[in-house]
């Protein structure tokens, strides 16, 4: 088979830098996006490029974008997967899952924006490793914005895998293909020797005076020359409408002419063919019954559409050819199109929905409930914007008023909450505004929803919802769809609220339902409220929930869930299903929230640059998208962090945008969560009466009320600047009112906060005992700061014993603690507090001094990641002893840190052998 460069008039350079391409794709990969205005020959040059790669053995798929289909996500990676549906299944099943439920083939977990690309790009690079693989993706300005992103990750990705990328757009897209570095080839209209070449190979039959009279309208567009030259007679005179327009003249006009000359049969199945998409015979022949490929010859043999090989699929010739086909149908063919795809497409609900959409002119509230299953199929798949636009359409052929109302407000909340398109929603909500005769709860979840993030306005969102509530229908079981969701919203409201008058009425609600599942609205709101009532059997429900996150497919779940995980430390076990919506084009709104608990659980487990630099995403994300609420918790992490990290301008700022934006707006929750950051920060500093006049802001000594968290969190806060301001008294009632809480039994966190107040507050000769039971607590390793407080806590009350011995040890493993987490004023506490027993560390012992057997063991332990209680259960040592021996060993190893240990023994000079003689 041979390929004839002389075919393409005009277009040596073009087809030269084609063949360039082409051997850049075969050795390392290449991507090129080919450029012009409709017509110039972008499609042709597609087609040589195409016939050329499969002559030099590469193997080419196809797809193009439909401007049917823009709005359908990932529609056209579907055209260039289904013909990879063999090497798809041998694919690791995590990633053809991610493929298979991103384009609708399969169910599963939703997968990310990221896990859908890498998982494409690893497709293609298998196909590759057998032969290159050329993607020829036509149109790429109409291409839907989920494939767009998918062929843009592809095409940076290209070098070293033998995969070439050719696309084509027009010139004056409105939403023009970039990726940077992606070369790009500008197609030029032909100059007026080409174009007079080219009719006179084509039209022999013509004059020379009607070719220059086509070359001078057409100016040098190719598909013009041909189409206008087609319609002319040797007179002069057109067969069809007089020219004069130049290449803006509707070349449409002249393939719907050539297709208006077509069998009747055969225009259906080329209107079922532009309406599909995806160009499937079957998915045809099942639409417009047997003998397809037969009804399609007239179209194949006058060159509007081309067969594939093996019969499968139908591709139109040219764009325009697809739009000649739609134009020249009545709006009743092709809603009676639509509604035979339909019909084909039982087993594809999502397609099925969209097809029944497009095929009813009035209200239909059958075809309205299979839309908005269609669009639940969506969201669970992780397309934000697929559910959005499903759901505006449900309500648009809604014959229950009711049911628009609630479908454009679910679809408002969708577009707000996962999708985070603010506009968006506030236009949806603007088609509702004024349509009701009664509050709706979806309505008012939208509404409140919007008002809360956008505004921090938790009295209106409070005041909508409350009102909402007292016209709904009590539920006979735990809430669901939108009783679950307006729950939610006013949980959100109260939790940033933190005010007493707005809890309450949550609480009166909450009383008419029954126990819901950890991850429901009513269990947060109640965890939220009391979390020492929560009980053992919600928590082992929870951690089940928690440990079956990997498989949930809807965002809502895991990020509800991730939120009730928040309150009793199991944030670590939710990260990795977080992560999955964190910068994920599909879920941007719930990226918002993710960041939150990623920074939280960084910030609790010690990772505290970390938690910075999440914080600092989360405020600019919040900043770019205006969801200024969300942005006050970024900025409430990023204190604590400056404050434990003894950065106190920093806190400060951060603290003073918290009251400045929150405290106008009565968010008493945010509020107290920059006092709990000060209080923190002037602990650090050794500021006492700072600190405890901060705590104290949260809540009074010894009285830890509802809806609080932060008084539970900052508890230790509160006591120890009690403590060291003289106020013992406050501090045992403070001490006493979180014994009673009940909370030392949800996590080692909250039971370390209970055995430490405990102990800072016992009598002296208790003291120890606590402290020592406290710091034997199991699970306590993974909160590194609250361990090192409480070795400093325990130091100090030994050193104003007297007991300087003892309290080198504690010091020193707080010390060493402060150093890890590179906390310098926790750190500079403790190394008064050192120097003050009157020894500096150095004066352990000097470095190189050997170190004992035992000590050696200790340190080996040590080294290897075990914590003092664990080195002392192996050893059969008590932690006190084992704190001794690391105390003596850091200085003889010239070391100051545990994390020092490994490097240390390892560059220790090997003990002399011993003399056997």
């Amino acid at each position: 088979m041979g390929f004839d460069l002389t075919g393409l008039v005009g277009r040596n350079r073009e087809l030269g830098e084609l063949a360039t391409f082409l051997d850049a794709v075969a050795s390392d990969g290449a991507a090129l996006l080919l450029t012009g205005d409709p017509g110039v020959g972008k499609t042709a040059l597609l087609d040589a490029a195409a016939e050329l790669a499969m002559v030099k053995g590469t193997r080419v798929i196809r797809g193009s974008g439909a401007e049917y289909e823009t709005d359908i996500s990932f529609a056209g990676l579907h055209q260039l997967v289904t013909s990879l549906s063999r090497e798809l299944g041998r694919m690791p099943h995590s990633m053809r899952q991610a493929i298979e439920v991103a384009l609708g083939l399969g169910v599963g977990p939703a997968p990310s924006r990221i896990a859908v690309l890498n998982a494409v790009l690893s497709l293609f690079g298998e196909v590759a490793k057998e032969q290159p693989l050329l993607l020829v993706v036509d149109d790429l300005h109409v291409l839907d914005e989920a494939s767009r992103s998918a062929v843009g990750f592809v095409a940076r990705r290209l070098g070293g895998r033998r995969i070439g990328l050719l696309g084509a757009q027009r010139a004056e897209s409105g939403v023009p293909f970039r990726v940077t570095g992606l070369a790009e080839l500008e197609i030029a209209p032909l100059n007026d020797a080409d174009a007079l070449r080219l009719l006179s190979r084509r039209f022999v039959h013509l004059p020379r005076r009607i070719l220059s009279t086509v070359a001078q309208d057409a100016q040098g567009n190719p598909l013009a020359l041909l189409e206008f030259a087609g319609t002319a007679s040797v007179s002069g005179n057109g067969k069809g409408a007089g020219w004069g327009s130049g290449p803006g003249r509707d070349v449409r006009a002249l393939y719907g002419a050539r297709v208006e000359r077509l069998p009747q049969d055969t225009r259906e199945l080329l209107l079922l063919a532009a309406l599909e998409g995806s160009g499937d015979i079957r998915v045809l022949e099942a639409a417009g019954g047997p003998d397809g490929l037969d009804r399609l010859a007239p179209a194949e043999r006058d060159h509007l559409v081309k067969v594939a090989e093996n019969g499968l699929a139908v591709r139109f010739r040219h764009p325009l050819v697809r739009s000649a086909v739609v134009d020249g149908s009545t709006g009743e063919q092709r809603r009676s199109a639509h509604r035979r795809l339909a019909d084909a497409l039982v087993d594809q609900p999502e397609r099925r929905g969209d097809h029944l959409a497009r095929a009813v002119t009035v209200p239909d509230e059958a075809v309205a409930t299979v839309i908005e299953s269609a669009a639940r199929s969506s969201l669970r798949r992780g397309d934000a914007d697929g559910a959005v636009a499903r759901l505006r359409r449900a309500a648009e052929v809604s014959s229950d008023q009711a049911a628009r109302r609630r479908r454009l407000s679910q679809a408002a909340y969708v577009a707000a909450w996962v999708a985070g398109h603010l506009e968006v929603s506030h236009e949806i909500l603007r088609e509702v505004h004024g349509d009701q005769a009664t509050p709706s709860l979806s309505g008012a979840a939208a509404v409140g929803f919007l008002v809360l993030v956008t505004e921090g306005d938790a009295d209106t969102a409070h005041a909508l919802l409350i009102k909402a509530f007292e016209y709904a229908p009590l539920p006979s079981g735990p809430p669901y769809d939108e009783w679950e969701t307006a729950l939610f919203t006013l949980t959100l409201a109260c939790q940033y609220s933190g005010r007493q008058e707005h809890w309450q009425s949550l609480v009166d609600v909450l009383a008419q339902l029954p126990e819901a599942p950890p991850a429901a609205a009513a269990s947060l709101a109640r965890i939220h409220y009391d979390p020492g009532s929560v009980s053992d059997r919600l928590l082992r429900r929870l951690d089940k929930e928690i440990s079956q996150l990997r498989a949930q497919t809807d965002s809502d779940v895991v990020i509800h869930t991730a939120l009730t995980a928040s309150y009793l430390d199991r944030l670590p076990s939710c990260r990795e299903a977080v992560s999955r919506f964190i910068r994920d084009g599909g879920a941007v709104g719930a990226s918002m929230p993710g960041l939150m608990y990623i920074a939280l659980d960084d910030l609790y487990v010690g990772r505290w640059q970390a938690s910075a630099d999440a914080a600092a995403e989360l405020i600019a994300l919040c900043q770019e998208m205006r969801y200024p609420l969300f942005a006050q918790v970024g900025h409430y992490i990023a204190a604590m962090t400056a404050a434990q990290r003894g950065e106190l301008d920093a806190c400060r700022d951060h603290c003073e945008n918290i009251w400045g934006w929150s405290g106008p707006r009565g968010l008493r929750r945010m509020e107290n969560c920059a006092h709990q950051a000060a209080a923190r920060a002037a602990l650090g500093d050794a500021d006492f009466e700072t600190a405890y006049r901060h705590a104290t802001a949260i809540c009074e000594p010894g009285v830890l009320s509802p809806f609080n968290p932060e008084a539970l969190w900052s508890a230790p806060d509160l006591v120890e600047a009690a403590m060291r301001s003289g106020r013992h008294a406050e501090a045992r009632r403070h001490a006493h009112a979180m014994r009673r809480a009940g909370v030392d039994r949800l996590s080692s966190r909250y039971a370390l906060s209970v055995a430490t107040v405990t102990a800072m507050t016992s009598t002296p000769e208790t003291m120890a005992q606590h402290f020592e039971e406290a710091l034997a607590l199991p699970g306590i390793e993974q909160w590194p700061f609250e361990v090192g407080r409480a070795h400093l806590a325990y130091g100090e009350r030994l050193r104003r014993r007297g007991l300087n011995r003892e309290a080198r040890v504690q010091l020193a493993a707080a010390l060493s603690r402060f150093e890890e987490l590179v906390a310098p004023t926790w750190k500079a506490r403790a190394s008064a507090e050192l120097r003050a027993t009157g020894m500096t560390r150095t004066a352990r012992g000097k470095v190189g001094t050997a170190l004992t057997p035992q000590e050696l063991e200790v340190a080996r332990l040590a080294a290897t990641g075990l914590s003092n209680p664990q080195i002392a259960s192996r050893l059969f040592l008590s932690p006190r002893t084992v704190s001794s021996h690391l105390y003596r060993v850091f200085p003889k190893l010239g070391i100051a840190s545990r994390a020092a240990l490994r490097n240390a023994l390892e560059a220790r000079t090997p003990e002399p052998p011993a003399d056997r003689s």
